[in-house]
This record gives C-alpha cells, sequence and structure tokens, in this order.
C-alpha cells in the first residue's frame, strides 16, 4: 500500500499557484476507477464550481458516470479548496487526478481538452487517455511529437499529479495563448507511436508477473519505469508475443 503525501501535494499546488499569482485550479477527474460517479459530489459544493464532461460531443456522451470531468475550483473559496483536499484523500492515491492551473477562459480549455480527447491513426479515430495520470508523462517523454505535445503544455502554468509512489510530481507547461478552434489540429498518432504507447499496459501487467525480478528496495515508479524501458526496447528489437516480451523484460530487470 502506498503512503500519499496529501499534504505535500496540497502545499506543492497552493505554492506553485502562489508562485504564478494564480487562485484557480483546474482539475482533471477520471470517474472511470471509481465505484460510484464522482459528478454529485461536484456538485454539492458551493458556491458552484464551474464543471465540464469531457465526453460531451463524442460518441461516449451518454455514458456521464464514466466521463472524465474538468473542474475548476477558487482556492480563495474555503469550502472548494476544503473539497479538494477531501476528494484527494479519499480517492487514496488512486490515479484519477491530473491536476493544471490555467490563464485560459473555463470555456475554452474545456472545448480544447475534449477535442484533445480523440486521437487518429491511420483514417480511425479513438480515444487518447492524456488524462490518465499514469499515462500523462509517457505522452510528453516518449510517445508525443514536440509539437503534439504543444496541445496539452499551451493551456497549462503547470501540471501536477501523484506517481505510482503517491508523491506529488510538477510539470511546467508552456502558458500560451490559446488558439481559434478552426485552427485546432487533430493529434494523429503513428504505428510506432501506438505501439511506444502500448508499452505502458504490457508494463503495468508484467509488473506483477515479474515483480521478483525487480532488485530489493525499488519502489513502485522505479518498477514501472524499468518495466517501461525494457518493453520499449523489446517493441524496437522486434519481439511482438507476451512471453517473449515478459522473458526479455526479465533478462533486463536481472541484468543480464
Amino acid at each position: 500500500m502506498i503512503s500519499v503525501h496529501f499534504k505535500a501535494w496540497m502545499d506543492l499546488l497552493e505554492g506553485s499557484c502562489l508562485q504564478a499569482s494564480v487562485t484557480r485550479l483546474d482539475i482533471i477527474i477520471d470517474q472511470a476507477g471509481s465505484k460510484a460517479p464522482l459528478l454529485p459530489s461536484v456538485l454539492s459544493v458551493e458556491p458552484a464550481m464551474p464543471w465540464y464532461s469531457l465526453f460531451a460531443g463524442l460518441p461516449e456522451a451518454g455514458a456521464q458516470e464514466l466521463a472524465p470531468l474538468l473542474v475548476r475550483i477558487d482556492l480563495a473559496q474555503p469550502l472548494q479548496r476544503q473539497w479538494l483536499a477531501g476528494l484527494i484523500q479519499t480517492l487514496g492515491g488512486n490515479s484519477q487526478l491530473l491536476v493544471l492551473a490555467s490563464h485560459w477562459p473555463f470555456e475554452i480549455l474545456a472545448e480544447h481538452f475534449g477535442r484533445c480527447l480523440e486521437a487518429g491513426n491511420g483514417g480511425c479515430l479513438g480515444l487518447l487517455r492524456y488524462y490518465d495520470p499514469r499515462l500523462f508523462p509517457l505522452l510528453l517523454s516518449h510517445v508525443l511529437e514536440p509539437h503534439q505535445q504543444q496541445l496539452l503544455l499551451r493551456p497549462a502554468v503547470f501540471w501536477s499529479w501523484l506517481d505510482l509512489d503517491g508523491l506529488p510530481q510538477r510539470l511546467l507547461g508552456a502558458a500560451g495563448a490559446p488558439d481559434s478552434p478552426e485552427s485546432f489540429v487533430p493529434i494523429e498518432l503513428s504505428d510506432s507511436q501506438l505501439d511506444t504507447l502500448g508499452c505502458a499496459s504490457d508494463a503495468t501487467l508484467a509488473m506483477s508477473n515479474l515483480s521478483e525480478a525487480l532488485p530489493s528496495g525499488w519502489s513502485a515508479e522505479q518498477g514501472f519505469i524499468a518495466h517501461y524501458t525494457a518493453m520499449i526496447e523489446a517493441t524496437r528489437t522486434g519481439l511482438l508475443s507476451r512471453p517473449e516480451r515478459e522473458a526479455f523484460t526479465w533478462k533486463r530487470l536481472r541484468g543480464a
């Protein structure tokens, strides 16, 4: 069981906002990881917080109980700040919260992030779960090209999330002005980018199967990065089946 540093994350968020001279935070909540919808909790807060379902306008729009929610809170409002602190503790470190600070008007930010959900590959569209804190840093470090990264960096003064060890992380954004909706270019992923992205799920599965291969004392975050790096190398080597990939990863973890 990881130890979630609730207070450290709140301190990081508030300190980062103070440094950037902003008082508002935007929270992307992944409802799919909860046993019950979280929208009722959002609606229970006074004064009311702006919110938006990122599935709006998509074929998945009807699944509101599973939709990622964008919620804007004002840290100057004690009840809203208290709600955020309570949500962090309630989720207990589950990978369901991605936080950013933005100067963009809420409506423009919401529509932009909704458009970012759809990514193409060879003429087919699919959902890009960039709002998953486990995938978000990998997208920006391994998967997306620099111009594609700007779709996630331009709206943000900074991004923040909890890593697999429950430790708060922060990434500075680009904080640019919003573009017009007409100039928006959807993300088009190459086959190679999809393969790299798929290594994340392969690494997650391998972590449970190859736990004995990890050096003693490694953290969950260290273990995941090691598995992920090995899976990327396995892909480049041409290993496609799960047994081959896990055998390759085992050898890499054992230093063979």
